[in-house]
This record gives structure tokens, sequence and C-alpha cells, in this order.
């Protein structure tokens, strides 16, 4: 059977959380709902008025002058779209979602069977999800080196991605802290992980959605939402 849609996002995001317990790092998926149309501009009252005859000019009355015509109203600035904002239930950060998402947690094992908590926040929206996860390193995870636990993680990931890669890794800082923003597709849909270490915690915020909406301007808000706790 062919599956379509929100089915084939739905393993997509499967796979993603799948991934993500192995690898430590957190997710969310999610799409805004569009902003409200500003209110028409209203015409002009001279262009709608008929104008009243003028009386004969003489010679020695001035010729009448024009009217002006009334101003037009200003348009009305649309309100800005409202997103939800998720606050980490040990207060460690706050992301926005276009809406509340589902909070779950899960225990995961490491290599070494030392256990830990993954913390998710998973929203799914038409054909679009916003994925947020944390989750604290056990004492036998060296983290000393936080591009090497975010790259172990992002290798892990491209295992289950088209071409068995990203497409693009761009490693910037967040807040002074190491952060890893890839690029990539998984079953027709686009991949975006965005991934942060502090200490030994880490954040990973994931969109998945349609073709070439990984840099999407309500992605960009998605990504550039997340807040790290002093």
């Amino acid at each position: 059977m062919t599956l379509h849609g929100p089915s084939r996002l739905t393993l997509a995001l499967a796979f993603v959380a799948a991934m993500c317990g192995s690898t430590l790092r957190a997710e969310d998926t999610s799409s805004p709902p569009a902003a409200a149309e500003p209110a028409e501009k209203p015409a002009a009252a001279a262009a709608d008025a008929v104008p009243a005859p003028a009386p004969a000019a003489s010679a020695e009355s001035p010729a009448p002058s024009a009217a002006a015509p009334a101003p037009a109203a200003a348009a009305v600035p649309a309100e800005p779209v409202q997103w939800h904002t998720v606050t980490g239930t040990d207060g460690s950060f706050s992301a926005e979602l276009p809406s509340a998402p589902k909070y779950s947690t899960q225990r995961v094992a490491t290599g070494t069977g030392s256990l830990y908590v993954v913390h998710q926040y998973l929203l799914e929206h038409g054909d679009a999800a916003y994925i947020v996860q944390t989750a604290v390193y056990p004492e036998d995870i060296n983290v000393a080196n936080p591009r090497v636990n975010l790259q172990g993680g992002l290798d892990n990931l491209a295992k289950g991605m088209e071409g068995a890669k990203w497409a693009s890794v761009d490693w910037v800082s967040h807040q002074g802290l190491t952060a890893a923003d890839a690029v990539g597709a998984r079953n027709g849909h686009a991949v975006r992980s965005y991934s942060v270490m502090k200490g030994r915690q880490v954040f990973t915020l994931i969109y998945a959605g349609t073709p070439g909406t990984a840099r999407s301007p309500d992605v960009n808000r998605f990504i550039a939402s997340l807040r790290v706790a002093p």
C-alpha cells in the first residue's frame, strides 16, 4: 500500500525519534498558523462624492478652487502570529512552536548500559512537524569536546538520510556554545537538525516538512527561538 502525506511524515518522525534516543539529541516539528490579512484601505471620500453644481462665475468673482480630496485612511497592521513557548521541566531552556506540542519522556541506555532520560516535545501540523528534545549525558560519556559529541549524533542520523549523508552541516556558536545546523532529506521530506551542547546537556530542535522548506522563515524562527538558560 502506498503511503501519502502525513503517513510519510509520521515515518520520518518515527525515524528521527528512534535515532534521537541513540544520539542523545532533541528534535521539534510544527507549522505556524497563517498571519491575519491586513484590513483593506478604504477608498478616499472624494472619489465617491458627486460634485454639486457650481454657481455661474462673474467677472468680479474669483474662480472657485478645486476641493482637496479627503485623505485615505491608514491601513490597519496585521496582528503578529502568536507562537507557543515551551520551557524545559528543569528550566534549562525555552523554545517557540506554532502551537502547544505533546510532551513525553523515554529512558534510553548508552552503549555501556548507563541510563538517561530524553525529554521530547512534538508538534505535528499538516505536512510539517517540529520536535524539541533535551537530555543530560551520563557520567560515562566524555564531553570534553562538544563538537565530537554532536558530530557523532549527526553521523548516526545520516545513516537514515537520503544518500546516507546531510546535504549541509554548519558549525555555529549559539549563546557562546558549540552548535551544529544540518539540513538533509528523509522519505521525501526536508529535515533540519539544530543541536547545542552545554556541559553534559544537549538540546536539539528538528524540523521535517515539504522539500525546500528547511530554511523557510517559520523554520528559521523556530531555530532562532532556542534560549539556553545561563
